[in-house]
């Protein structure tokens, strides 16, 4: 899909920065993009957690331990927070297990769907960033949908570290059910 690729790009390319490689372990997994708007700039902040495979189709996922944020323009990033140092919801374990993907909402998907699913939501991400730099408001059909989207392909074990991160965001965008 063509609006996808400036999102993955950014989400495949971070790996090869001088930061994750000093920062972040090679095996970390890379969450859903967070976006944010300040002073008239758009920046995208990728989340980092840990997951390791327990069983052929299973992975057991731990909580977000970083986060680098990068300017949306030109990519380069402009904060690195260890969020164990940090700690964003004190009552939140940052270090155990904490869940297992995949979870009950995709399971019953195939790899093929997922992985449409996933283009068309990182298609909306590519969108909303561009919309967001160009001032631009999003209309009531596409919120739905990218509404529904983060709702089934977010790890529900990872969605309330993601709201310590950013309440803002996803009190918008993913409204408690």
């Amino acid at each position: 899909m063509e609006k996808a690729r400036k999102i993955e790009r950014l989400i495949e390319d971070i790996r090869k920065t001088p930061i994750f490689r000093q920062l972040i372990p090679m095996e970390a997994q890379i969450g859903w993009p967070i976006p944010l708007r300040r002073e008239n700039k758009v920046y995208v902040t990728l989340v980092f957690f840990g997951a390791n495979s327990r069983s052929k189709g299973e992975t057991v996922l731990f909580p977000p331990f970083a986060k680098i944020t990068l300017d949306w323009s030109n990519h380069i990033p402009v904060e690195y927070v260890n969020l164990r140092f940090q700690n964003p919801w004190k009552e939140g374990n940052w270090e155990a297990e904490i869940g297992i993907f995949p979870h009950s909402a995709i399971a019953q998907i195939t790899v093929a769907e997922y992985q449409e699913k996933r283009q068309e939501l990182l298609a909306m991400y590519d969108e909303m960033l561009d919309k967001l730099a160009q001032g631009g408001s999003f209309l009531p059909d596409w919120k739905t949908r990218f509404r529904e989207l983060l709702r089934l392909l977010m790890e529900p074990p990872l969605e309330p570290y993601y709201r310590a991160i950013d309440a803002k965001f996803f009190d918008h965008f993913l409204p408690h059910h």
